[in-house]
């Protein structure tokens, strides 16, 4: 009987112990989460803060530029209008793959301007253009008469993150991941630009010219950063009872 009496003691202090130890695990987790939650908050902040740049570049007017011998002296900027003159160089289309718009799939149709005096050519993206279901069949590149002039935002050709490699098939047009330039420049033989002009005035009904300027706004980012803050404030109240009790059960004991 007593032999029975000191395995029972022996297995409650062994579940006590196993208790306190996965207590004691959770604490852990969530004094090393409480850093995370914190720095996604910062996060959200800088991106809104980013996000309210950008907004002002892209309604920003003071600035307007005519010449590609403009972009030396704005070189500490990624967006600014322009109107441009030239023509599109024929027969040599971009389909810039994965482009969404109202939950529909489709391309951004890029083209290559051509100046009169200047031997490099300037991507152009016309618009998005809804694709076909049919992955396999690409959309014919038939469009009236284009202007002398192609007016929008420019900003820089900026590197993009793909699932996969970006193989480019023989022959145009040529549907393509991201904006590669020098690769561009292997294809056409010339000088291509690292900019890219969004134009604001579509040249073909079935362009769209809608540009999302930025998928979030700044208010959607603040918001979430508020989210943050406030799980990290929740868990640091739950750290600090935990604590409390814990000490005040120890003077108890």
């Amino acid at each position: 009987m007593r032999n029975i009496q000191v395995i029972r003691k022996e297995y409650a202090m062994s579940k006590g112990d196993r208790r306190s130890g996965f207590k004691w695990l959770l604490v852990l987790s969530a004094t090393l989460l409480l850093p995370l939650l914190l720095y996604l908050g910062n996060w959200q902040l800088e991106r809104a803060v980013q996000k309210e740049e950008l907004l002002k570049a892209w309604n920003d007017d003071s600035i307007l530029l005519t010449s590609l011998s403009q972009l030396n002296s704005l070189a500490d900027k990624n967006l600014f209008p322009a109107r441009l003159e030239g023509g599109i160089l024929q027969g040599k289309w971009l389909l810039l793959d994965n482009r969404t718009r109202g939950g529909h799939a489709g391309y951004e149709l890029i083209g290559f301007l051509q100046m009169p005096t200047e031997h490099s050519l300037l991507p152009v993206n016309l618009g998005w253009l809804k694709a076909s279901p049919d992955r396999s069949q690409l959309p014919e590149i038939q469009l009236p008469e284009l202007p002398d002039y192609f007016s929008g935002r420019m900003h820089r050709v900026q590197p993009s993150f793909v699932l996969a490699q970006d193989i480019w098939t023989p022959g145009w047009p040529l549907r393509v991941q991201t904006l590669d330039v020098e690769r561009l420049q292997s294809l056409v033989h010339r000088p291509v630009l690292p900019w890219v002009l969004e134009v604001v005035e579509p040249v073909d009904t079935r362009l769209n010219t809608d540009w999302p300027v930025a998928a979030l706004k700044p208010e959607r980012h603040l918001g979430y950063a508020v989210q943050w803050f406030a799980m990290a404030l929740a868990l640091a109240v739950l750290l600090g009872w935990h604590w409390r009790n814990g000490v005040h059960k120890g003077v108890d004991d």
